[in-house]
Formats: structure tokens, C-alpha cells, sequence
């Protein structure tokens, strides 16, 4: 469930950010880009980042002055300052405010500042001191305040809503998104405590649910070693012929014959598998082959204007077929568009969900 590493630069020139953005595109992290201090906040607000490189000189809000917030409100993100002029103050207040990692000075060649990121970054997974100790705590209270949203299912041919995808959801604006929570996991390598918080809610959410709805809960592959998941006495367990369990495409499963003992325990005790975000991530069919799922969902990037991309319906066109040769539902996911439901309708897929048809929220029915 892990993404790849996502590092934002930060500069007043969009010819500077435009050059990171093409300089960078090769290196083994995402590069996200912001003009502005403003820019920064709104997508720091939104999406997990694991490491800011600012300049200092910019007019609404220095550098030192942005990284010194991002320490006080997102601690586990690296810090960079990247700046041409600094004066004695904002050096200061670089390394005392900000705690930035690396003081670095242009012109910078790309070499030195990937090395710089690529430390930046392994300082910040290996650091299991006051960096961790604030984000444990941080991210055991956020915990404490989860709860779940739930997206409907549709039967294609029917209209008739069939499942349920269960979604987290958090109280806690220092962790305020799904990504955050997972990032945040991710580190304090916690993803199965995560995924026991979440069994435990759905698991109550459904207690006296009197439909036969399927339920899909998201877990990751870490997840499926656990124990307790695997135990009678799991808060799903009850409700496991119902349950659908998710597992990304976007990681790797691990081994595979590991992942296939995990997987026949799970549906011995009457659990189904979804592979989730199938044409997203790295694993590609080797995950298809080694989990043998019950349903198939399409990533939203496959599904996207699929009505616009000739090459798009042929791949989801031979998806579902290979899908019912080998008796596995075809779900599509993201859907926005009726032109993207008409086609998916054409093309064979079985079920489908997006904001065209329900947004997430509180259980419903019809």
C-alpha cells in the first residue's frame, strides 16, 4: 500500500519548479511542484509528501518560514532549503526553526540534489527518535478518532447497489486523509494495527445489519500475516461470507507461494479476494496469477475517459474477457462520467462504482 516516495519542490519561478519537474523525472520519487508558500500548504493539506525542498527567497512566505511549519505540523517530512540568497537571520532560523536536513546553495547540480533527496529520505525512514516519537503519538490519536465511510457497489446489469467498499476516514487534521493515515502506517511500520482498527469499526458498522450485502475492506499485504485476521475470534469473522477483502496491485504481495497459503486460510474461513487498482501499480499480472482473485477492479487511471481512448477499451475489452474465462467478477472503479458507464456497460464489466453513481457515506441500500 506503500507509494513511491513523493518529494515537493517549492520556488516562486515556475521556471525553476518546471526545470525540477524535467531535471528529476527519472529519479526513483515522485516530484510534486508549488509557486508559492500557499500552494505548498493546500497540497501538503491533501496529499502524504515525504520530503519539502523550498527556497528562501520567495515574497508572501520565506522558505524558513514555510519548513519551520511543516516541522510543527507534518514532523516525519524531510526539509530542504534550496536558495541563491540567505541572509544570517534566515540561516538561523533554517536550522533552529526549521531543523531543515541539508542547507543547500544555487546553482545546484541535479546529481547533488538528488543525493541530498535520496539521504533526506533514508534519514527520514530510518529515524526512530523524536521524529517517531511524535508521529506515534500523532498517529495513535488520529486512531482513536477514525471511522468509516461507505461507498456503494452497483450490478451493472441490474442497477441495483451489491456491496459496500469501506473507507477510512479521520477526525484528525494532522492527519486529515486516507494517504496521510497509510504514509503514516507505512513508517511506523503499524499498517496491521491500522487494519485491525478498521475490521474492528466495519465489524461494529454491520453489526446488526439485516442485508446480505458484499463488504470490501481494504488491507494490506502486511496485513494478511496477521495472525489475528486469520483467528475465529477476528471482529470480521462473522461477517467473513460477506466480506470482500481488497489487496493492491499498487504493492507487491511477496512471495508467492506465501501469498497463496495467506489466501487459501482466508477463504477457507469464507472470505473472497479482490485485486484492487489492477493497471496502477508494478506488480502487475504477477499478483492476478499468485491471489487468483474473485473480483478484478479496474484502477480509475484505466477507466478515465475509456469512451475517448481506443487503446483504454481494448485493454479493459480483453481484461474482462480473460476475467470470465476464469470465473472472476469484473468490477470498474472510478467512474465519473455516463459516457464511461455506457462503454464499461458495452465492454462486459459486471459491477461498477464511482461519483456518478454514490459518493462515499453512511451506509445505504438503494
Amino acid at each position: 500500500m506503500t507509494a513511491e516516495p513523493t518529494v515537493l519542490f517549492v520556488d516562486d519561478e515556475p521556471g525553476v519548479t518546471d526545470g525540477m519537474r524535467a531535471t528529476m523525472r527519472r529519479q526513483p520519487f515522485r516530484v510534486l511542484t508549488a509557486n508559492s508558500a500557499r500552494e505548498a500548504r493546500e497540497i501538503l493539506a491533501t496529499t502524504p509528501v515525504d520530503v519539502v525542498v523550498s527556497d528562501e527567497q520567495m515574497p508572501e512566505t520565506p522558505g524558513s518560514v514555510l519548513l519551520a511549519e511543516v516541522r510543527a505540523d507534518y514532523p516525519a517530512i524531510g526539509r530542504i532549503i534550496l536558495t541563491g540568497q540567505a541572509s544570517l537571520e534566515a540561516t538561523i532560523a533554517a536550522i533552529n526553526d526549521a531543523a531543515v536536513f541539508r542547507f543547500l546553495t544555487k546553482p545546484c547540480s541535479p546529481p547533488e540534489l538528488a543525493a541530498c533527496i535520496a539521504d533526506a529520505l533514508a534519514a527520514r525512514t530510518g529515524d526512530d527518535r523524536a521524529i517517531d516519537s511524535t508521529l506515534r503519538t500523532t498517529f495513535g490519536e488520529a486512531l482513536g478518532g477514525l471511522h468509516m465511510a461507505y461507498q456503494p457497489i452497483f450490478s451493472i446489469a441490474t442497477g441495483e447497489i451489491v456491496a459496500h467498499e469501506a473507507l477510512i476516514r479521520s477526525n484528525d487534521p494532522r492527519l486529515p486523509t486516507p494517504l496521510h493515515l497509510l504514509d503514516a502506517a507505512s513508517i511506523l511500520g503499524a499498517l496491521p494495527r491500522l487494519d485491525t482498527r478498521v475490521r474492528a469499526l466495519v465489524a461494529a458498522d454491520f453489526a446488526n445489519d439485516r442485508h446480505d450485502t458484499a463488504i470490501f475492506v481494504n488491507l494490506s499485504p502486511e496485513s494478511l500475516d496477521d495472525p489475528a485476521l486469520h483467528r475465529p475470534d477476528d471482529p470480521l469473522a462473522a461477517l467473513a461470507e460477506r466480506v470482500v477483502i481488497e489487496v493492491t496491485e499498487r504493492a507487491s504481495v511477496g512471495d508467492a507461494e506465501s501469498a497463496r497459503r495467506r489466501i487459501r486460510s482466508l477463504r477457507d474461513r469464507g472470505y473472497r479476494i479482490a485485486l484492487d487498482d489492477l493497471g496502477a501499480g508494478y506488480a502487475g499480472l504477477t499478483s492476478f496469477a499468485a491471489l487468483k482473485p474473485d473480483i478484478v477492479k479496474f484502477d480509475l487511471e484505466l477507466v478515465r475517459d475509456v469512451h475517448r481512448s481506443h487503446t483504454r477499451t481494448r485493454l479493459i475489452a480483453s481484461m474482462v474477457e480473460l476475467c470470465h474465462e476464469l470465473g472472476i467478477t469484473a468490477l470498474a472503479e472510478g467512474i465519473e462520467a455516463p459516457a464511461e458507464l455506457e462503454r464499461l456497460t458495452t465492454l462486459g464489466c459486471d459491477l461498477s462504482q464511482g461519483y456518478l453513481l454514490a459518493r462515499p457515506g453512511p451506509l445505504r441500500w438503494t
